[in-house]
């Protein structure tokens, strides 16, 4: 998979290897980053396997498709919805790995 679209905007998806080259500015190392602007989700591959590599795309297709929608998701007394949106991820990601018929096209 290399774009995913939400709603109306398409992201391109990329792979990198190395946490620095997520991060568009080169900041900081990310195992993930969604940007707006250019419509990318940048996904760290390295040697991480393909079920964290999906979890980590899940986080950025969430966090995107809250901001589409003008959604602010907290958990607890958490400032920044990090933790409620891995955890989003995480549930989607297993109902997916658990759940192939899911991912095939509903029958007529």
């Amino acid at each position: 998979m290399d774009t995913v679209k939400l709603f109306d905007v398409t992201y391109r998806i990329t792979y990198v290897d190395k946490p620095s080259e997520v991060d568009l500015q080169g900041r900081q190392a990310l195992w993930g980053q969604v940007d707006y602007w250019t419509r990318t989700i940048r996904v760290l591959a390295g040697e991480r396997s393909a079920t964290d590599q999906r979890q980590t795309l899940w986080h950025e297709i969430l966090h995107a498709l809250c901001d589409k929608l003008h959604l602010q998701v907290t958990a607890g007394a958490l400032v920044d919805d990090e933790h409620a949106i891995d955890l989003l991820a995480t549930g989607v990601n297993t109902i997916l790995l658990d759940n192939p018929w899911l991912q095939e096209p509903p029958r007529d």
